[in-house]
């Protein structure tokens, strides 16, 4: 006799199916309606913010512009500002040089004014002299001591009454003191002579130098004038100190 395996019977999906299949479509319908809503929501936030990005860009941007052109026109008015600055300094530099020219220029006049004025005095001395005694004779004379060189300027006038022309010869020295010992120095022209000539009608200027040598201390100065006609030669000494005038170097 044979045997029967035994069957499991489970009970049946009783459900028609087409609200089976109403449900899943209903799932599929949920599902995609949930997927559009986010993405519309996602989407129109996205969009939101693309905007004002966007406007954000816009405006910096243009505030980038703005700035971009004050600072061209700063730089402009920069430049201008050196260039005005470097106007006025140097307009002031060619003031202060234009002042400084000025006064120098004032200086030298003053200078000019002041040597103008002792010359005047002097031809007016020489012109008008206090001692109106006829015949030749010093009107000045100076000595300029630079070290053991000397420098001298002599001026030979004769009596204003006097017009002819007087003419002669002259010989100037230094009487001293060297070692003790009195000592000569005989002041000489370019050709080595002792006895110079003169000739004038009114005054006339004479200019030499000298070396004094070492030791040598001068006392006076002797100034010998013979005058061409057979008169006595008239002799004037002067004192050193009144005829000498030291310069510095």
């Amino acid at each position: 006799m044979s045997r029967q395996r035994p069957r499991i019977v489970t009970g049946g999906d009783e459900r028609p199916k087409w609200i089976r299949w109403l449900i899943v479509g209903g799932s599929v319908v949920l599902l995609l309606a949930a997927g559009y809503a986010v993405y519309s929501f996602t989407t129109g936030e996205l969009s939101e913010r693309y905007a004002a990005a966007t406007g954000d860009r816009e405006r910096l941007l243009a505030l980038r512009r703005d700035l971009a052109e004050r600072l061209r026109a700063e730089q402009g008015k920069s430049e201008e500002l050196r260039e005005r600055l470097a106007y006025l300094e140097k307009s002031q530099q060619i003031d202060r040089e234009a002042c400084q020219q000025l006064r120098q220029s004032l200086r030298d006049l003053q200078s000019r004014l002041v040597d103008a004025q002792e010359q005047l005095a002097f031809y007016r001395g020489i012109v008008t002299p206090e001692d109106e005694s006829s015949g030749v004779r010093v009107h000045d004379l100076i000595f300029r001591q630079r070290g053991q060189q000397l420098r001298y300027e002599m001026v030979l006038v004769q009596g204003r009454n006097q017009s002819d022309r007087v003419r002669g010869r002259f010989s100037l020295q230094i009487e001293g003191v060297r070692d003790g010992e009195a000592e000569t120095l005989q002041a000489s022209n370019a050709e080595g002579e002792t006895d110079m000539l003169f000739s004038y009608r009114h005054f006339q200027e004479f200019t030499g130098s000298m070396t004094m040598p070492d030791g040598f201390s001068p006392r006076q100065v002797r100034v010998r004038l013979r005058r061409e006609g057979g008169d006595e030669p008239v002799d004037t000494s002067y004192e050193w100190q009144r005829v000498v005038a030291e310069t510095e170097g």
